[in-house]
């Protein structure tokens, strides 16, 4: 029994040891994103955030599923959130659906002889910057910025046909201490292949315009250096090579930052590591309630339609499953709320993907009613749990 029509994000896997090993990674990296978005339920205790994969859907069976390709393990049947800013797990779902959009569309793009620009643009910020009124100002200059016509001018020379336009922003509290540094990442979809001396044509005439809009918003002005970079899809800086130019665009609240800067999921693995930092909780709720409602990309009308792109929401793409996938076995209600009392949800995944429904079955007899301790001689304890954990993986 497979998942419902997902698009396949990633390529297959490899065999024998490297896949085992690669499974464990995701596996292990999914745990985490589990772990993180139990700290922003307790930043959040009122976002549909706080009630994602823990509440049945339509009072449905809770559902384990196995990926044939990934080795990972999943859950269906239970309400999701949808929200790419504020939850861990919902946010890494739709980023790969997103990444494979892109990837179609400038792989088509490419192919019929266009290439792909990145435009970065930064401004001015300091360490008293409120988060809300800083997007609010990025948000007018950049406006303008498009609309006008010496900017025009130079994307019809580049051949310019659309663009997708993604929002980055770390916090510098560790490093510069200069706040908050929200900066847009621009794919240029164009139909001329322009050389260097072209290339840093366009980017200082672009510049001119862009310190002119930041200014009039109130921003200040942005350095050359620092304020816009224009970069071909194949020779970006280092860093989005390391990422991939569709990593650069899709998840940039959740890779982790560079030295000096920390990403609102790198605010969480703070939080997550020192209860006590109680700035990392204030910064992602500040981050968490500016971003509530914005699109994580935003494609140029029509440029979707030109590569034969279905519209899909956040919260559709959080509820597909793989496409292949096996249902390994089924939760009762009070075998979840077993889970859910002991906070156990990445320990089921983590017994399926890598010991099986037997194992699954072991670990759920062991914390039987722990939801009702009245019931019981003496209580489940985080040790009990951590070492029934560690007992099931090892077999």
């Amino acid at each position: 029994r497979g998942g419902g029509g997902a698009r396949n994000a990633g390529g297959a896997g490899a065999l024998g040891i490297n896949a085992k090993s690669s499974a464990l990674s995701a596996m292990a990296r999914r745990v985490e994103r589990f772990a993180l978005q139990s700290v922003a339920r307790s930043i959040l205790p009122k976002s549909r955030t706080a009630k994602c994969l823990r509440i049945r859907a339509f009072d449905r069976d809770v559902q384990v599923w196995k990926s044939k390709e990934h080795k990972t393990a999943s859950y269906a049947g239970l309400q999701t959130c949808g929200s790419v800013w504020a939850c861990p797990v919902c946010a890494a779902k739709i980023a790969e659906r997103r990444r494979a959009e892109l990837l179609d569309a400038m792989d088509m793009h490419k192919a019929a002889g266009g290439s792909v620009f990145l435009l970065t643009l930064t401004t001015p910020h300091q360490r008293g910057d409120v988060l809300s009124e800083l997007l609010g100002q990025q948000g007018k200059a950049l406006e303008s910025f498009f609309a006008d016509m010496s900017v025009k001018k130079v994307l019809a020379e580049m051949g310019h046909i659309g663009k997708v336009r993604a929002l980055e922003v770390t916090h510098g509290r560790k490093g510069t201490n200069n706040g908050w540094h929200p900066h847009f990442h621009i794919l240029l979809f164009c139909q001329i292949n322009a050389s260097e001396a072209d290339r840093k044509d366009f980017a200082a005439r672009l510049y001119l315009r862009w310190s002119a809009y930041c200014q009039k918003a109130g921003l200040g002005t942005p350095s050359y250096t620092h304020g816009i970079k224009l970069d071909d899809g194949t020779k970006a800086s280092d860093y989005v090579a390391k990422w991939g130019l569709e990593d650069e665009m899709t998840k940039g609240h959740i890779k982790k930052a560079k030295a000096g800067g920390e990403t609102p999921f790198d605010l969480l693995r703070a939080a997550l590591a020192d209860k006590q930092d109680k700035q990392a909780m204030a910064l992602f709720k500040e981050f968490a309630e500016c971003f509530k409602g914005k699109r994580q990309l935003t494609w140029s009308k029509g440029l979707k339609a030109r590569f034969y792109l279905d519209e899909k929401t956040d919260e559709e793409l959080s509820n597909e499953k793989e496409d292949r996938a096996v249902l390994l076995g089924l939760l009762t209600v009070d075998q979840w709320r077993d889970v859910l009392k002991v906070d156990a949800r990445s320990t089921v995944l983590e017994l399926a993907a890598h010991s099986g429904w037997d194992a699954v079955q072991n670990f759920l007899f062991i914390i039987r009613n722990a939801h009702a301790p009245d019931k019981l001689a003496c209580p489940v304890t985080p040790d009990i749990v951590t070492e029934a954990r560690e007992l099931l993986l090892s077999t």
